[in-house]
């Protein structure tokens, strides 16, 4: 039997970080609530399956080669933020992953909030305590990007700016940072610094500490 919708659209209120979400692959992601009238399927429950499962090997694949697998990694976490309730109590959560490219309704269960069905909690990073350069100037070595977030572990990721070799970089050589905190992601492993600019330049964001050098060692011309 065809459900109706019971409770129309209603954002969720809770902390963003808290509604970061992996797909199990129970549950088709659709255009509406899946059992509503009219609902057009947008990712199948295998495809929801691969985005949500994230093996060694594919952390292997990253770290040889700095790329995931087709449909894996970070970019493929998931960020609630509605939801809508049809007749039957169930549950439909309004999701988009964190590369943007899909977008729709997944059953999540029967209680607002608590994440189940097609969707689980995720926590994409962890805090990393221990991190070179902690107690001295630095700088970005070329190609490394400035980011708002670690990126694809919150949503929206946004690229604040990229340091390249030529004089039309975004980012000016010669800005001096210090790091404030450093975080794993969860799937690929990778540490990303938390830096503050100190000098002339009014910087702040998250670059892949692979990038960050010594401020001696960094070429400011």
């Amino acid at each position: 039997m065809t459900a109706t919708i019971k409770t129309g659209y209603t954002t969720l209120k809770t902390a963003a970080s808290k509604r970061n979400v992996t797909t199990t692959g129970k549950h088709a992601l659709y255009t509406k609530p899946g059992t509503v009238k009219g609902a057009k399927l947008v990712a199948s429950k295998a495809l929801m399956k691969t985005f949500g499962t994230y093996t060694t090997k594919d952390a292997q694949t990253y770290a040889d080669t700095t790329k995931n697998p087709s449909h894996k990694g970070s970019t493929y976490y998931f960020r609630a933020y509605g939801y809508k309730v049809t007749n039957t109590g169930s549950v439909y959560y309004r999701v988009v992953s964190m590369n943007k490219k899909y977008r729709g309704y997944v059953y999540g269960g029967k209680k607002i909030g608590k994440f189940s069905g097609g969707l689980k909690s995720a926590k994409t990073t962890s805090a990393v305590t221990t991190y070179n350069h902690a107690n001295e100037a630095v700088g970005i070595a070329v190609p490394g990007i400035l980011w708002n977030v670690v990126p694809y572990t919150q949503y929206p990721t946004k690229k604040l700016g990229q340091m390249k070799e030529t004089t039309t970089t975004s980012l000016p050589h010669a800005a001096k940072f210090k790091i404030v905190k450093a975080a794993k992601r969860t799937r690929e492993g990778d540490v990303f610094d938390y830096i503050v600019s100190t000098g002339q330049y009014h910087y702040a964001g998250w670059v892949k500490a692979s990038y960050i050098r010594s401020y001696t060692d960094i070429d400011t011309d």
